[in-house]
């Protein structure tokens, strides 16, 4: 009788998180393809059409030749091709499948946990402010953001067959081949997914008991088929990538763009004291989500470089990082579940925190959408107080109450940001007016809409941040040429060439005026 009462309780708890779910993103299905959405999605010719299909795992993410890029997400790409042959370029449609992917990884989020032998008031509390969390609105609302939610769901089923795995002494062959299937079905749709192997040690690990050195023997040992397996996985997709790309990692001829990725050229250490500095401000933004920006290139995030007053800072944050995770790790068995909760957001960031090596961006709210289930639970359990030696007091589900109706409050108004390029643009440029991208952004709207002043005001502010922009010089000296202010106009696509002398667009644009200037033999 208490099992089914408790069965009953956990259905009606799982109905909560979805309607939870669909209550804070409805007003995001209304949106239109936005920003990257229209490459990926809307005007990709190789999802129209099944007689495209092999161009889907025989090309980069983004497209073009082989050789170039380095995004391989076939899986991904397939998803939204298989929505196209049902429904067309209905924008609804994706909408409504990111939703219901978000629905479904708050749903295995909230298993695994109970798997983990978490409290079921801490499971819950966990998984409904994940559910409504505003951090993850680029992740959801955000079409292309289904990498995220897509490799979510396999690589949190991947981690409960792991956990079935360790539990059932029969059927491990067949499990091992399901567990292999879903880390190459994750890896396939995100990279970052590659770390699912080590997430499942960390359960493991939890899950054990005895003294460190046995906890530690433990979760390797019951554990070492399934890394193996994972490790040659890892390996294959390896070789398709070099295949595809060029490269392990990247085509050898791409280099990631210092506007991007302002991190890409430090030297490592100065990369990493910074790096540890953006995972604080990740923490930041999933404890009080107050400013949530969709671009963060060069330069809104300023940057610490060499060992001064601010680089002494990064490197105490750096240290403080350290700390903290050695202190998470000594001190799990009195506070299980905010050590756990530290760790996994730790872990689940490592393949995109620029720690290891640099990556296609420096910071961007989608990348936490896993790894904010770790800083979820490790603040539902402290709002909770563990949530499993004594019922949970009046006001501490009162508080909790409050942060889920705040964040929720918060993810529908972020929602409205989504709604099309002008609204993404525009709230963009207030919530980093010193990114060159995000005024960038801005200035190609307002010039595809007729706005040539204001359009000309935002690339102009685009060069100051960045002066090496030079899609900034161009479209800047585009606009002046509109303007019929041609002599400007040629230092603006002059200024692009000294900022990329092999810039096509550029040589092309100045040509045209300075035949319009008379001087044909420039031109």
């Amino acid at each position: 009788m208490d099992e089914t009462l408790a069965g009953r309780k956990r259905t009606t708890a799982a109905l909560f998180l979805v309607a939870a779910c669909v209550v804070a993103y409805a007003n995001g299905l209304r949106g239109d393809f936005t920003y990257d959405d229209k490459a990926i999605v809307r005007d990709n010719a190789r999802i129209r059409s099944p007689a495209s299909l092999s161009q889907v795992f025989t090309t980069p993410y983004f497209g073009g030749a082989r050789g170039q890029g380095t995004g391989y997400r076939p899986l991904l790409l397939l998803s939204f091709a298989v929505q196209r042959w049902i429904h067309g370029a209905s924008a609804f449609g994706f909408h409504a499948v990111n939703v219901a992917l978000h629905c479904l990884v708050t749903l295995l989020f909230a298993r695994f946990l109970l798997r983990l032998e978490v409290p079921d008031a801490v499971v819950f509390g966990s998984a409904l402010l994940f559910a409504v969390h505003p951090v993850h609105v680029e992740a959801v609302t955000s079409l292309v953001g289904r990498g995220e939610t897509l490799a979510a769901v396999f690589v949190v089923v991947f981690l409960l067959v792991a956990l079935r795995l360790r539990a059932e002494s029969r059927g491990r062959p067949a499990l091992l081949a399901v567990a292999f299937a879903l880390f190459a079905a994750a890896i396939l749709t995100k990279e970052s997914a590659a770390v699912a192997p080590t997430l499942a040690f960390l359960a493991f690990w939890r899950l054990e008991s005895g003294t460190p050195r046995e906890r530690l023997a433990g979760a390797l040992r019951k554990g070492l088929p399934l890394y193996l397996g994972a490790a040659a996985i890892l390996a294959g997709t390896f070789v398709l990538r070099r295949l595809v790309l060029g490269g392990l990692l990247k085509a050898p001829s791409f280099v990631i763009f210092e506007l991007e990725n302002p991190l890409a050229p430090l030297p490592a250490g100065e990369r990493v004291l910074n790096a540890a500095a953006l995972l604080f401000r990740y923490a930041g933004r999933i404890v009080a989500p107050i400013r949530l920006s969709a671009d963060e290139s060069a330069w809104s995030i300023p940057l610490e470089r060499g060992i001064g007053l601010a680089g002494a800072a990064a490197l105490l944050l750096l240290l403080f990082l350290l700390v903290a995770a050695v202190a998470a790790v000594a001190g799990e068995r009195g506070r299980r579940d905010v050590a756990f909760g530290v760790l996994f957001f730790g872990i689940a960031f490592l393949p995109t925190a620029n720690l290891l090596f640099p990556t296609g961006t420096i910071f961007a709210e989608r990348l936490a959408y896993l790894p904010s289930g770790g800083l979820l639970l490790a603040i539902a359990s402290a709002l909770l107080d563990g949530g499993a030696v004594r019922p949970v007091s009046r006001w501490r589900v009162v508080i909790l109450s409050a942060a889920v109706l705040a964040f929720a409050a918060r993810t529908v108004t972020r929602n409205v940001v989504w709604k099309d390029d002008a609204a993404l643009f525009e709230a963009t440029v207030e919530s980093s007016p010193r990114s060159a991208k995000a005024h960038y952004n801005f200035a190609w709207l307002s010039a595809q809409s007729g706005r040539l002043p204001e359009a000309l005001e935002h690339y102009t502010q685009a060069t100051r941040i960045y002066p090496k922009y030079f899609d900034a010089w161009a479209g800047r000296g585009t606009v002046l040429q509109r303007m019929e202010n041609l002599a400007e106009a040629e230092k603006s696509f002059e200024r692009s060439l000294e900022a990329a002398p092999g810039y096509e667009n550029g040589f092309f644009r100045l040509g045209v005026v300075r035949e319009r200037r008379g001087d044909l033999a420039g031109a």
